[in-house]
Formats: C-alpha cells, sequence, structure tokens
C-alpha cells in the first residue's frame, strides 16, 4: 500500500504542476502512457477523478474544442489541409473515455464541447456498435467493434433520465443487443472467443475490452434502465472470474499495454516511438496485481446463494410478458414501490418496474414469472427487482420471488 500511495502521490504532484497544463496545451493526448490525459483516465478508472484539480479539467475540455476535429472522417479526402491525423482526431475509445471523464467530474460537457454529445447516436452503425477503424464505415457490410462500442454506451449510461433523449435510449438498446448477441465475447458465426485477451481481466482498461467489462455496462444497465439478458451470460462470467479470484480478490494476469507512442520532439514536431508509463500505471499493471476497485465492483453484481426462510407461491400461472415498443394502459403507480399496474392489448392486467414505463410505452423487454419456493430451499439470486429477487432454484426453473422471504447463505 506504501507504494501505490507513493505512487499516487506522484501522479497528482504531477496534475497540480504546470507540466500537466504544458501536456495538455502541446497535445490532449499524446505521449502514451503518460501525459496528462493517461493520468486523469487512470484516476477515473481507480474512482478517484475528484482528485483532479478543477482548473486542470477545465483546461481539459478547452483544449479539446480547440484543437481537435469535431467529426470523425471516413476517407482522408474528409481531412481539413494541415491536420495530423494522429493528434487531431478523436476515435470512439477516446471520445466514449473523454466524455467519461469530464461529465464525471461534473464538467458541464455538452457547453464546453457541444459537438461530442451528437456522435452517440451519429456514428453508431447498423448493427449496434461503433468502430475506431474508419473503413468500417465505408464498406457494404458494416460490422462495429465490442472494442470501440464500450466507452462510447458506458457515456450514456451516465446521463440521467431527466437527460438522456429518446434518440440515446435507442442507441443503448442497440448496442446492449449487439454485445449480448455477441454474449460478451464470441464471434456469431461459429461462437468461437473472439479474442483470447477479451476473457483476461484487465486494469486498467483503458481502450481495452474484457468480459467483465462488458458484463458490467449490462448489470449497469439493467440495475438503470430495466434492460434484461439472459441468465446464461451471467453464469460463464461467473465461472470466468471465479479463475481470476486469489484469497477472494480478482487478481490480475497484468496484460501489457501497446508500448509504442507518438511522442514529441525538442523541434516541436512529433514523431513515432517508444511509450513511456507512469509510476501509478506501471504498479497496477503488474502481473499478479490484485484489483480492489474492480473486487468491489463484483461483489455488488455477482449472483448470490441465499436461502428461503418462508415459502411462497406464485400468484399466477400464466406470467404477462412485455416487449419493447409495446403499449399498454396504466392503472395505477405505485411510485413508493416503484410498480404500476397495467392492461395490456389483451386485457390481461398485471405489475411491472416503472422504470421500464416511458408515459405509456414499455421501453424494456419484461417478464413477470414468479417462481414457487419452499422454506429452506437454496437459490442463486442473479438481481434484484424493485424488492423482488430474479432466482434460479436447483431444478433450474426460474423467476421472481419476494426479497423478504430470503435470508443470507453462505454457499459450502
Amino acid at each position: 500500500m506504501n507504494h501505490f500511495n507513493e505512487a499516487l502521490q506522484k501522479s497528482l504532484d504531477f496534475l497540480n504542476s504546470k507540466d500537466a497544463a504544458d501536456s495538455l496545451r502541446r497535445d490532449v493526448y499524446w505521449p502514451k502512457w503518460d501525459s496528462t490525459w493517461w493520468h486523469i483516465l487512470l484516476l477515473y478508472e481507480l474512482g478517484m477523478i475528484e482528485e483532479v484539480p478543477k482548473d486542470l479539467m477545465e483546461l481539459f475540455a478547452e483544449v479539446v474544442n480547440d484543437n481537435v476535429l469535431h467529426f470523425f472522417p471516413f476517407t482522408e479526402d474528409e481531412f481539413p489541409k494541415d491536420t495530423d491525423p494522429y493528434r487531431q482526431i478523436l476515435c470512439f475509445c477516446a471520445a466514449g473515455s473523454l466524455y467519461q471523464m469530464l461529465y464525471s467530474y461534473g464538467i458541464e460537457v455538452d457547453k464546453k464541447i457541444p459537438w461530442l454529445r451528437e456522435w452517440f447516436t451519429k456514428y453508431q452503425l447498423p448493427d449496434g456498435g461503433y468502430n475506431c477503424n474508419e473503413n468500417a464505415y465505408t464498406k457494404e457490410v458494416q460490422k462495429s467493434s465490442i472494442t470501440s462500442t464500450l466507452p462510447m454506451v458506458e457515456s450514456l449510461l451516465l446521463l440521467s433520465k431527466k437527460e438522456i433523449t429518446t434518440d440515446e435510449l435507442n442507441a443503448l438498446v442497440k448496442a446492449s443487443d449487439y454485445i449480448v448477441s455477441h454474449k460478451l465475447f464470441r464471434k456469431l458465426t461459429d461462437q468461437s472467443i473472439m479474442d483470447p485477451n477479451f476473457i483476461e481481466i484487465r486494469f486498467p482498461r483503458f481502450y481495452e475490452y474484457d468480459f467483465l467489462r462488458g458484463f458490467t455496462f449490462l448489470y449497469q444497465y439493467r440495475e438503470k434502465f430495466g434492460y434484461t439478458f439472459p441468465d446464461s451470460i451471467t453464469d460463464e462470467v461467473e465461472e470466468l472470474l471465479n479463475k481470476h479470484l486469489m484469497d477472494g480478490i480478482i487478481t490480475l494476469k497484468g496484460v501489457p499495454l501497446y508500448d509504442k507512442s507518438y511522442n514529441p520532439l525538442p523541434d516541436g514536431k512529433w514523431e513515432k516511438g517508444e511509450a513511456s508509463y507512469s509510476d501509478l500505471l506501471k504498479l497496477v499493471m503488474q502481473t499478479n496485481h490484485q484489483s480492489l476497485v474492480l473486487t468491489k465492483a463484483w461483489e455488488k453484481m455477482k449472483p448470490k446463494y441465499l436461502k428461503v426462510i418462508q415459502e411462497y407461491h406464485r400468484s399466477t400461472e400464466t406470467p404477462v410478458l412485455l416487449s419493447r415498443g409495446e403499449k399498454v394502459e396504466v392503472l395505477k403507480k405505485d411510485l413508493e414501490q416503484g410498480w404500476f399496474l397495467f392492461k395490456n392489448s389483451n386485457q390481461i392486467e398485471g405489475w411491472a418496474p416503472l422504470k421500464i414505463l416511458n408515459e405509456s410505452t414499455i421501453t424494456q423487454n419484461y417478464d413477470s414469472k414468479e417462481l414457487t419456493v419452499s422454506k429452506n430451499d437454496i437459490l442463486k439470486v442473479y438481481y434484484e427487482e424493485t424488492n423482488w429477487y430474479w432466482c434460479k432454484n436447483q431444478e433450474g426453473l426460474t423467476g421472481f420471488v419476494p426479497k423478504k422471504n430470503f435470508e443470507s447463505y453462505k454457499l459450502q
């Protein structure tokens, strides 16, 4: 811990120095991995973005707005004259990361960088994702990159329910369906693994992707807006993650970052060269580094095994299934409990979470299935939905059970 504190203080000293501001004015992004951009992004991933000086964050937004292209060019013909394609074009990984850093800090991103917000909907590909390879946008069949997609949709998920637009909500749905269709890391064609690195947990992630990052996004989307995805995805994530645990803490293999950079020369020119690393970055990238940040996040998201202390019989044999875009008649709202009573087009009544309702339109698929359980049953609990647990019993049957019917149980 002493080594971590020393390395952290060194980064904080840099961010509080004139050198950090000079780094931003020289170039908002380069060189990797030791410019101001990377120090701030690492603190963001560590959950410590508030440690960055406010004037530096204000400058950060200012230099981005002044020094990079306000659009993503697909061909060289679109480059304005004298544009440096390495230094003045944001890829989607960078754009999404930038939005997250500034928004999380409290910077009014949409005022400081007014052109950035539209990227979330403007550049989404037909399959639901994004791609930092500009060639993807000029091909007849346009395919997304799951790596490029995550920083963008993570940014959208930061927006409050009042801030986010209908088009952005639709973008979230499309991107999430894209990620689910790949089961986080599998090819559509033969279900093989897209990239072996995707099943190695990374930290810091920066622009890298792994199965836990994809799952974290889906989990948070479900918590906030009621998006649902197959339990089999959670099961596979749990199985993979358990291989990364040492004494209950996520322990990393230490997959290295790309070791090349674009570096400044004394005469003001730039050239490709070797990357450099801050002490804090080197420390958290070490092989067998135990990540308390990721472990804390997983403890919240992971399935739990709970014991039933009071039996429960499902209230109906015919659950109501709601589909995204479906219109319903809202009969009653229980704002305190977070549910609403509805009647669908078949005149069937039921209850559903308020988070999936926009006026009279259903925004997410929903299955109201309940599960009958007996006292002392041990169930696998996937998530909580407004005081109900979505569970699976030992026979593999799933459904909702009231939260009050459980007590904690330590799996042997």
